[in-house]
């Protein structure tokens, strides 16, 4: 999250939890999902193109 310079309301709205389960993550309360973790690694990798995050924060804004 940090290396990809996420806040923690844009890894909620990428994920579709709140940016209090973000914050439960990064304060060491509750481990993050796998899923979280890798999906973050792939964007890091550039295995998920940024095109595609920016996309999915959009859409989430907009149903909100």
């Amino acid at each position: 999250m940090h290396k990809l310079d996420f806040s923690t309301a844009d890894v909620a709205l990428i994920m579709g939890v709140t940016r209090r389960s973000v914050q439960l993550w990064l304060a060491g309360a509750s481990p993050p999902p796998a899923s979280v973790v890798m999906l973050l690694e792939g964007i890091f990798e550039g295995l998920l193109p940024m095109e595609w995050v920016e996309d999915k924060i959009i859409a989430s804004m907009q149903i909100a």
